[in-house]
């Protein structure tokens, strides 16, 4: 028995040709299945295992940054928020102000999954780190905590992908 293999178009590993655009030229993922937990009431990165590095090509390439996040906290009001390096992305300016682009879990140890994804125009070349910061209002904050007699836990992730323009 024989194969085909049938495509309307193959995108280069360097990108779209101009005026095309839209093709994925890399993708690079952080994954965390380790359990996190803080008490920090000042903004913190959640971990250095949920940081996602990419280097574009192209200056002109956009980077989908994508999180998936199993989140949870004893008190009340768990905030997350991202960043590109230093850079705040998809979201208000300060850790109190609730825009898109923030998580915002209502405690008393119930968790959630949360799902974030921004477009980011960062118009660079050189290496970029995305990650996720939380804080907290009151209470322990956790991510992929183990619950229910231990044998769950949750699973987080940031991907971060260059899109050519």
């Amino acid at each position: 028995m024989s194969s085909e293999l049938r495509v309307d178009r193959i995108l280069p590993v360097d990108g779209a040709p101009t005026s095309g655009g839209g093709g994925i030229i890399q993708i690079q993922q952080a994954f965390l299945n380790t359990a996190v937990t803080s008490t920090a009431t000042s903004e913190e990165e959640i971990s250095t295992g949920l940081r996602a590095v990419i280097t574009p090509k192209f200056a002109t390439s956009k980077i989908l940054m994508r999180a998936n996040l199993y989140f949870g906290t004893s008190g009340t009001e768990l905030t997350v928020r991202f960043k590109r390096n230093t850079t705040l992305i998809g979201t208000a300016s300060t850790m109190d102000d609730q825009a898109d682009g923030s998580f915002c879990n209502g405690g008393g140890s119930r968790y959630s999954t949360g799902s974030f994804e921004f477009l980011d125009s960062p118009n660079s070349t050189s290496a970029l780190t995305y990650s996720a910061f939380w804080r907290k209002h009151s209470g322990t904050m956790y991510l992929n905590r183990t619950w229910d007699a231990g044998w769950f836990h949750g699973a987080s992730s940031l991907t971060v992908m260059e899109i050519s323009a």
